[in-house]
């Protein structure tokens, strides 16, 4: 009887999904460069009994005085392949997505502004996941530099 207990409990799963549940807080300054600078966003993940697959990341910037809440995306940057990156089902732990911000970007010139991250994730069962978005937003400050040297 405890070896068939043990056994079933061997059978069972061991891996649990993960999903994106937040983004490490960027610290200090960040210096945009007319073409070449990038803006490092690391997405934590924690683990789930239930089916995740985070599909992509569609990244937004705005001033911080014209980031309403968390809804606001902002001007569109960049969007984010997590499937290709293989990123879509990671585990527990985190990893880092570097968006391009060049200073053009940041229409209101040096001074605070906000990086939402909108992750597009499915959830459910395998084969009919439902999705939905979830945002992340990321306050900082920025200056302007001269040049990409």
């Amino acid at each position: 009887m405890f070896t068939t207990k043990l056994t079933t409990l061997l059978a069972l799963p061991l891996f649990a999904a993960a999903y994106i549940n937040d983004v490490q807080q960027f610290s200090g300054t960040y210096t945009a460069t007319p073409t070449t600078s990038t803006f490092p966003v690391t997405f934590n993940t924690a683990s789930t009994k239930v089916e995740f697959m985070d599909l992509s990341v569609s990244f937004g910037i705005a001033a911080r005085d014209d980031h309403a809440d968390n809804t606001t995306l902002g001007a569109p940057l960049n969007n984010v392949d997590l499937i290709a990156l293989n990123h879509a089902n990671t585990g527990p732990g985190s990893f880092t997505v570097d968006v391009p911000i060049s200073a053009s970007d940041l229409y209101a010139g040096a001074g605070s502004y906000v990086l939402t991250a909108a992750v597009l994730r499915g959830t459910g069962m395998s084969g009919v996941l439902t999705f939905r978005a979830d945002s992340f937003s990321i306050p900082f400050n920025a200056t302007i530099a001269d040049s990409d040297a």
